[in-house]
């Protein structure tokens, strides 16, 4: 199905990347007569996906049907098996999410409540999990789904290497199955596949025109290919991205599709705009600071487009991850440098400032990232495993049957009121881009800190107190690991806190540590007193060391990492402040390093599986040895502290640099490795 030339992209842009080439396709049920031209629509676009020899088509009733489809699943055990139903009416680019999308195994597209128009009461509910990534439950005329959040559109593929599992569900359903069940052969077919443990897929349709009997949705404006478009902006943004910015990047984007632009190509190019609206605000000229607030808003919108590019033409680069990674904090922390540097030539405090709004930026991601990935073991999709002539999920008794009513206007204030708290980045790149029309140094460093503070109190404050209070629903899920485990990982513990680790720890002693780590030494620093400070730290270092081997595991454990980078952040912070003032640059730069390696870390978590090696933390000391080496030159000779804090600068940026480019790039080459063996294998 050819794009029209007026539409979206390039046809590079629009090419199929043939993930299902070669796959079994069937129509399942009766084409309605009323509707021929869109049953022609539907084959000719499967046939333009999955290019199979032939597409089949299977009437009949439930048990016939079941028992063909299981036939037909055990011919091949090489290609996908696309099952549609066949009264179905939607468009090429709506299925390439499901059927031409990488990593995609055996999956069904479902529709959001949003996305469907008419005839609701017509399609088929399902629930999909928390995570949104598997189908949990189908319903039918014969089978209620409780909670149900979205409906089936009617297309299901199967992997290959689940073809003969789907066979034997498929005919184990079609033995108890009654030709008297009203439900469409195709969602059935599904119900099937999920109560049998067979975990199924759920990929989220776009904003797509889509049919089926009476229901259906008219999706967003214009032609297939430009609703694709719409559909590439990524879901869950905040309020100021979703309805300032998405609507500016989708526009670049289109330009990008029609010249193939590269992705990590336009990752860069925001990068350099953000540097560059970095330097503008480094001259303190206010015309400067004016150009330089519409170029990062900018270069948030063209941050933007790298993603899109992606999610359009499907084709993810594993380099972007890493990009994406380290991009957006360069340009933050780049722009706060050059306020704080402005400031102080100015003689205000620029660079105290400065550090506190970092480390509490920081603080709002490392709590944030390592809390969803907590609550993400009790969000897992689950299936409800039972039989298929089972009339009920198991859902609870009381639950509701039907989709969940739209939310109301009120309901919908309060969303993006908590959006907007939350501070996304969006929401922080306006408050700097808004501050800096005003010229003012400070008043950009503080609006920002302030709202940031307002924004960790909000999240962590909450999710402290449930647990606190006993209402946290999500521990219950979280497993506990064998070795070191994602939190762990986080804490970047150096020789002297590991020395430490023998015998039965406690998280309470741990705690009781990281509380001397931010109470006693910043005490004794703050009235001169830092050889009462170093003392503190060895004693708090090795509680810490004690309390929290590995693996930690306790309800608030979440919270360990950004405890540690908060103790030294206020350690170096005051170092800096007492021995040079709030004239040297050296705390900031030096912390900059330390945030890298804790970003590095949480994303080479989240996007690899994997952290940094074992060595890393005792090449760059940990936390207690950094903390303990800063405070034995403060006690014995308090002029090198700066100096020191200017050449520890430097090695850890380049210790954790050179570490986290090597390790990316090994990630890299072995993630094109396998895309080759596995375009070889096919």
């Amino acid at each position: 199905m050819s794009a029209p030339a007026t539409s979206v992209g390039t046809a590079s842009s629009r090419a199929l990347r043939g993930l299902s080439r070669g796959a079994d396709v069937v129509l399942v049920g009766v084409t309605p007569p009323a509707a021929p031209e869109a049953a022609a629509h539907l084959a000719a676009v499967l046939e333009e996906v999955c290019a199979p020899t032939t597409v089949r088509q299977l009437p009949g009733g439930a048990c016939t049907a079941l028992t063909a489809l299981a036939d037909l699943a055990e011919t091949s055990h090489d290609t996908p098996l696309v099952v549609a139903a066949a009264d179905l009416d939607t468009d090429l680019p709506a299925l390439l999410d499901l059927l031409d999308r990488p990593g995609v195994r055996t999956a069904t597209t479902v529709v959001a409540r949003d996305g469907v128009d008419r005839g609701l009461e017509a399609a088929t509910l399902v629930r999909v999990g928390r995570d949104g990534r598997a189908v949990e439950s189908v319903g039918s005329p014969a089978h209620v789904v409780t909670a149900p959040t979205h409906v089936l559109l009617g297309v299901l593929r199967v992997a290959p290497e689940h073809r003969a599992e789907a066979a034997r569900l498929w005919r184990a359903a079609a033995a108890v199955a009654s030709d008297g069940w009203s439900g469409d052969v195709a969602d059935l077919a599904v119900l099937a596949l999920v109560r049998g443990g067979l975990r199924v897929g759920a990929v989220a349709l776009g904003p797509f025109r889509w049919a089926r009997g009476t229901a259906g949705g008219a999706g967003a404006a214009g032609d297939p290919w430009r609703q694709r478009l719409r559909g590439a902006s990524r879901g869950g943004d905040g309020f100021f991205s979703t309805y300032a910015v998405r609507p500016v990047s989708r526009r670049i984007t289109a330009v990008g599709l029609r010249h193939d632009w590269q992705p990590n190509v336009v990752t860069v190019v925001s990068l350099l705009m953000g540097v560059l609206a970095a330097l503008l605000v480094a001259t303190g000229w206010w015309w400067a600071w004016v150009v330089a607030a519409v170029v990062l808003l900018l270069a948030l919108a063209v941050d933007c487009v790298d993603g899109e590019i992606a999610r359009f033409t499907r084709r993810f680069s594993p380099l972007g991850a890493f990009l994406d990674a380290v991009g957006d904090r360069v340009k933050e922390y780049a722009v706060l440098a050059a306020v704080a540097a402005v400031a102080v030539r100015e003689g205000q405090p620029g660079w105290p400032v400065a550090i506190a709004t970092m480390v509490a930026v920081t603080v709002r991601h490392l709590e944030n990232d390592t809390y969803d990935h907590r609550i993400g073991f009790a969000r897992a999709s689950v299936a409800d495993l039972l039989p298929v002539d089972a009339p009920r999920d198991l859902g609870p008794e009381g639950a509701r049957t039907q989709l969940a009513p739209a939310p109301t206007r009120s309901q919908s204030v309060v969303f993006w009121a908590k959006k907007v708290i939350h501070l996304p980045i969006a929401e922080r790149y306006l408050l700097i881009a808004l501050t800096l029309l005003t010229r003012r140094p400070m008043l950009v460093l503080w609006v920002l800190l302030v709202a940031t503070i307002v924004a960790v109190a909000w999240t962590q404050g909450g999710r402290v107190a449930a647990v606190l209070v006993g209402r946290d629903r999500t521990w219950a899920s979280v497993p506990r690991t064998e070795g070191p485990g994602h939190v762990d990982e986080q804490l970047d513990l150096g020789p002297l806190a590991r020395a430490a680790a023998v015998g039965r720890g406690s998280f309470w002693t741990g705690l009781a540590g990281v509380l001397v780590l931010l109470v006693a030494a910043p005490l004794a620093l703050w009235t001169d007193l830092p050889g009462v400070a170093l003392a503190a730290t060895v004693v708090g270092s090795l509680m810490v060391g004690q309390g929290w081997q590995a693996p930690l595991h306790h309800p608030l454990d979440w919270q360990a990492p950004a405890a540690l980078w908060v103790a030294e952040s206020l350690v170096v912070a005051l170092l800096v402040h007492h021995t040079a003032g709030v004239m040297s640059a050296a705390g900031y730069a030096y912390l900059c390093a330390v945030a890298y390696h804790r970003y590095d870390t949480l994303y080479r978590q989240r996007d690899t599986g994997a952290a940094p090696p074992a060595w890393l933390s005792t090449a760059g000391l940990g936390v207690d040895g950094r903390l303990v080496l800063l405070l034995v030159v403060a006690w014995l000779v308090p002029g090198a502290v700066v100096p020191l804090l200017w050449v520890a600068a430097v090695y850890l940026a380049v210790l954790y640099v050179a570490e986290s480019a090597t390790g990316w790039h090994r990630w890299i080459a072995a993630q094109n490795r396998a895309a080759q063996d596995k375009e070889g294998a096919a």
